[in-house]
């Protein structure tokens, strides 16, 4: 009789010891098949690009336009700051964003 209790305590702990040996085995092998991306420092996202044009506008001197641009740019920058940078179709982004291209001193 004693002999069947330690080969059931033997067969209970062999179990549990098979139990841990498999979650540990598992886990590891969830954690290599994991795929983590690099961080991608070559893109940004629209909030942050739209962030980046509206500081690189504000250095737009308006005296220092031609009188048709500074009225352009005025009123851009007013709907901008009504309603935010997505406001403004892809068009009237280009000039802005022509304004503020640094430009060869002949």
């Amino acid at each position: 009789m004693i002999l069947w209790i330690e080969a059931a305590v033997a067969l209970v702990i062999g179990g549990v010891a098979c139990r841990l040996w498999y979650r540990h085995w598992r886990a590891r092998k969830i954690a290599a098949a994991r795929r983590v991306e690099a961080p991608n420092s070559h893109y940004s996202s629209a909030g942050v690009r739209n962030q980046e044009d509206r500081e690189r506008w504000g250095g737009i001197t308006l005296p220092s336009l031609h009188p048709l641009n500074q009225e352009k740019a005025h009123r851009l920058f007013l709907v901008v700051d009504a309603d935010g940078i997505h406001a403004l179709p892809p068009r009237d982004r280009l000039f802005p964003d022509n304004m503020t291209i640094p430009r060869l001193s002949t």
